[in-house]
């Protein structure tokens, strides 16, 4: 492929040459071309030192990881509120009757039920008894289950926001490391 020059570049670039060598000749010129590169300089320097001071400015300004920090933190700090009030809504049950030993007592009635039916050969109260006591393990059961299941979320969430917040630690290590290197 052939470099693309234009003549107007070229009679530029010619005259520019013209117009040096002219100004190299005299002792006034050659001042003028000198004075003209310091000032050139200075003009160079004085837009790196604005680009320069910039920069410091925004270095000193919190950067976009802090908003994404301050953002991750506001929404694990919703879900612990939300987690607790999870955690301490109270059951629809009667709480006058913990579950587990309700449960416990009645599978004690059924097996006593159980074996009272054994020298019996039909008892139909017991076998009410029976059927009476089977339901309540089974509600028992039930709300039991609705507990854990309560708890199985709290937990979850709670590790959600666990390892949200492992995350931002790591985020500010690493910011911390980056600022002590500097």
């Amino acid at each position: 492929m052939q470099a693309l020059t234009s003549p107007v570049t070229d009679d530029i670039e010619t005259e520019y040459r013209a117009i040096e060598a002219t100004l190299l000749e005299t002792a006034r010129g050659r001042w003028f071309l000198a004075e003209h590169g310091r000032r050139a300089r200075r003009l160079d320097s004085a837009l790196l030192e604005d680009a320069i001071r910039r920069l410091q400015g925004s270095l000193r300004e919190p950067p976009a990881l802090l908003g994404q920090l301050k953002a991750e933190i506001e929404v694990v700090r919703s879900q612990m509120a939300e987690t607790r009030a999870a955690l301490l809504a109270r059951p629809t049950m009667d709480e006058s009757v913990l579950p587990t030993h309700a449960m416990l007592k009645a599978a004690e009635d059924i097996h006593d039920i159980a074996w009272s039916l054994q020298a019996n050969p039909f008892d139909p109260q017991g076998c009410e008894q029976i059927a009476r006591n089977a339901g309540k393990l089974y509600a028992m059961s039930q709300s039991q289950a609705a507990q854990s299941n309560r708890v199985v979320a709290a937990a979850s969430a709670l590790e959600t926001s666990a390892n949200k917040l492992e995350g931002v630690l790591e985020s500010i290590l690493h910011e911390l490391q980056v600022d002590e290197a500097d």
